[in-house]
């Protein structure tokens, strides 16, 4: 069983675990806002094709998946996860406040790369400390809490940032500044300062793969989910705008009841995978999730909002269950650089999201777009069933035991 550190009455369990949810939620917030108005300060502005278009979500999440596995094993290795999580959201500031100034494509691209460097410093860090204060049996809702106050991060940032920068991207950008500098400030003051178990040595901790395999599996399942997030965070907007008409705010509203759901479900969900396992909940959740997501396409625009509620709802069914089990396999002394592998997967996912959505949506159409991202998470059940049955216990916690 791990030992988790003694809190004093102010930096507690519960505490911590709170302020790291809200980190996680307001970092979130601040960068996310900016997904909805790529049809305008993107697109339009730059007169470029979806697939052109796509690239500034790519952008941002290539250097996700370069960096999360540095930054956590970096991390593990000198046990200064709160100094390296102050830097990131003060550098990610920097770059996201940038934005709206630069009249280059390449150049907005450029930043935007910075952007996510820097971005995925905090992001990763964030959730390796809510894995070093979970007790044991607790990983679900720990990793619940953490899973809903990020999504519903994301729930608010399209809506209001679709209603901001449809006005003022300067000011759109500005407020989320200064959310990341508040965050930075927050985590200065009341992240707790000591250093959590460390690994031997930086090459030790980037081959957590290696040393734990079935790490792979949360990593398979998140790169997919996430895959099929990027068409909604960056194909879908652009849909709706050309089917239906609709700008970035309402867009926004639709996406909001596919997210709000999914960010409102993900914590009692993953209180529930703590006490009856998590495997019926991956696969039941990831195969009615997938049939799901390939109606989007072929809805009228009065369906579209329940059918993005269901999508958000079952989401959440198969989020948590993948979150617990990352955690839940995570060796003791590389949790950041764990956590950072699962952060890199799906950023991995998400940037290939766009591309495939602008893509397949050029050539056949957006219906074929969402038809397909829906296939990809059925051939992933398919494909992993047979290792979830070997390596992950219905019931039970010791995952990581069992895969030393």
């Amino acid at each position: 069983m791990k030992e988790v550190p003694d809190k004093n009455s102010t930096n507690g369990e519960l505490g911590q675990t709170v302020l790291l949810a809200f980190l996680g939620f307001a970092s979130t917030l601040s960068t996310a806002v900016v997904f909805p108005n790529i049809g305008s300060f993107v697109r339009d502005r730059f007169v470029l094709s979806d697939t052109e278009a796509s690239l500034f979500a790519v952008s941002y999440l290539v250097p996700h998946v370069i960096f999360a596995f540095v930054w956590g094993a970096v991390a593990d290795r000198s046990g200064r996860k709160r100094e390296l999580l102050v830097i990131g959201y003060i550098m990610t500031a920097v770059f996201h406040f940038t934005l709206p100034f630069v009249d280059e494509y390449p150049m907005l691209l450029l930043l935007r790369f910075g952007e996510g460097a820097m971005s995925i410093l905090g992001f990763s860090l964030v959730m390796a400390l809510a894995v070093d204060i979970a007790k044991k049996g607790h990983y679900g809702r720990v990793m619940g809490i953490m899973g809903g106050s990020i999504a519903l991060g994301t729930t608010i940032a399209f809506p209001l940032g679709g209603a901001i920068g449809a006005k003022s991207m300067v000011l759109l950008c500005s407020m989320g500044a200064v959310i990341l500098l508040s965050c930075a400030a927050l985590a200065y003051c009341f992240v707790d300062p000591r250093a959590s178990i460390r690994a031997r040595s930086l090459r030790e901790a980037l081959l957590v793969l290696r040393e734990r395999p079935v790490l792979s599996i949360p990593y398979a399942f998140t790169f997919v989910d996430r895959f099929t997030v990027g068409f909604f965070a960056v194909t879908f907007p652009l849909y709706a705008a050309s089917t239906f008409g609709m700008d970035a705010a309402e867009s926004g509203r639709l996406l909001a009841g596919y997210l709000l759901p999914f960010s409102l479900l993900t914590m009692p969900v993953g209180r529930l995978v703590d006490r009856i396992g998590g495997l019926r909940l991956l696969l039941v959740g990831s195969v009615l999730y997938g049939g799901a997501v390939m109606l989007v396409g072929y809805v009228s625009v009065s369906g579209l909002l329940p059918l993005m509620i269901l999508c958000g709802i079952l989401a959440s069914v198969m989020y948590a269950p993948s979150l617990w089990l990352a955690a839940a396999s995570a060796p003791e002394k590389m949790l950041a650089s764990a956590m950072g592998g699962f952060n890199a997967a799906g950023s991995i996912g998400f940037a290939l999201g766009p591309i495939a959505g602008a893509v397949i949506s050029d050539a056949f159409g957006y219906a074929a777009a969402f038809l397909a991202a829906g296939i990809t998470e059925l051939l992933c059940v398919a494909v992993l069933f047979p290792l979830l049955r070997k390596f992950v216990p219905e019931r039970g916690f010791p995952v990581a035991e069992q895969a030393a």
